[in-house]
This record gives C-alpha cells, structure tokens and sequence, in this order.
C-alpha cells in the first residue's frame, strides 16, 4: 500500500521527522515517527475525519483536507502549530550556490573557447573531424549553460546534486580530449586546445568538490534550527533567507 510517502518535520527542538506511508488515493495510511507507527487510519474517511495521536505530551492531529479545485491536502499539526512538509521548505540561493553556479559557468565558457579554436583549425586545415569537435562541443556547452546554472541557484539541493554528478562527467571528457591534444603529435596547432579543455575540466572539478560546501548551506532544516521554539512555532525568524514554497 505504502507507494507514497509525505514527509514532515515536527515543531520540536530537534525536529524529528515523520513519514505518512499511503497511496495516492489516499486510502488509510500510517504515520512513522522515530522508527514506530504513531497512528494508523483505515481508510480514507478516517483521514477525513481526522486521526490522533500523543507525541511526547503533545496531541498529534492528521486531517485530510478536501477542495473543490485543487489536490486535497494532508494537514500534520502538534498542538497548535502545523508540521512544515519537507518539500516545501525552500531556501532563496545562499552564496555558496550562486559561486557554485559561475563555476560551472565558467567551465563551459572555456568549453566554448575551446570549440572556437576547433573551428579555427577546420577552417585552417580542412579537418572534418576538428568541425565535428567543434560543433559538438558548443552544442554540449550551450545546454549546459542553460541547464547547470539554474539547476544549482534555484534547483535546490537536489539541483545541486545533479550539477555535481554532470561536472563529474565531463571533468573525465575534458581530461581524455585534452590528454589527447597534447599527445596527438601536433603541440603548436592543438596547444591551447588543449589548454583551454584543461582549464574546463579543472573548473568542473572545483564544482564537484565545491558542490559539498553549497550542498551543507542549502540544509532547509537551517531555516528551523537556527532559531529556538518559541512556543512550538515552526516559522523561522532567521537563518539563510527562507522563501515560501510556490
């Protein structure tokens, strides 16, 4: 039965989270805190009706909400303070994003250089090959462009993760088609190729490695551990600028 799962955080100090196992209907479910079921529903009325259970002296209410023109929604509250989702607590790009995003920037601005000079040597020397180098990696680095930078400011840890798994990719081909340019018998014309694919991979490394630092301060547990509860009240006063999920 359990193919969906909603996540919160309950309004405590350490804020535990709590998993609501069901189905996309809706259909019953159970409530996991801490490893244990903490309530269970039957079915769907029961949800609607609501269900309750005692958390560490506090009453614990799940309703199911219904609307005429939009999705219902599972309300979570301890006490008189509502359970934030985990999905939508959303963080504005702190500065370790925003750097982390100029770096893969920059690795594919020396990418486009490097493609210009794959053009050049075509134009100079006739070579189908160095054209189809050429193309292809403007083509790779405009999509990446469009994609890696917003991915990291805006996508969250989860975009953040994803510009680190591509960096890792192309660090690996940047450093076989520079590998190859200084060793293809031909340093004069192919040099700053080369040099500039070097340059490319190097900065897809730092964003690899420097993806931890925007990873750790994109936390949007931050928002809420940052600031003591004050009678059990789960809207953060400080912390790395909160913004409210869409």
């Amino acid at each position: 039965m359990a193919n969906r799962e909603i996540c919160y955080r309950l309004p405590f100090e350490d804020w535990p989270r709590a998993v609501f196992e069901t189905d996309y209907g809706f259909r019953g479910g159970r409530l996991v805190v801490e490893g244990r079921c903490l309530l269970a529903s039957p079915s769907r009325q029961t949800l609607l009706a609501g269900a309750e259970a005692q958390f560490r002296g506090e009453l614990v209410h799940l309703h199911l909400k219904e609307t005429e023109n939009s999705e219902p929604e599972l309300i979570l509250t301890v006490g008189n303070s509502r359970a934030p989702q985990e999905d939508r607590v959303l963080l504005r790009p702190s500065r370790s994003a925003w750097t982390h995003a100029f770096i893969a920037l920059g690795a594919s601005f020396f990418g486009f250089l490097a493609s210009y000079l794959y053009l050049d040597k075509s134009e100079a020397t006739g070579d189908a090959w160095a054209l189809k180098m050429a193309l292809h990696m403007a083509g790779w680095h405009l999509l990446l462009t469009l994609t890696l930078f917003p991915a990291s400011v805006w996508g969250q840890r989860i975009g953040i993760r994803s510009v680190q798994g591509v960096s890792g990719l192309f660090f690996l081909i940047h450093l076989g088609i520079a590998i190859a340019n200084f060793t293809d018998g031909t340093p004069q014309e192919d040099l700053g190729i080369a040099i500039l694919n070097s340059l490319s991979g190097v900065l897809f490394l730092v964003s690899v490695i420097y993806g931890q630092v925007a990873f750790r301060d994109m936390d949007p547990l931050s928002v809420f551990k940052a600031k003591p509860l004050s009678s059990r009240s789960p809207t953060p006063a400080s912390g790395p600028d909160p913004a409210p999920a869409p």
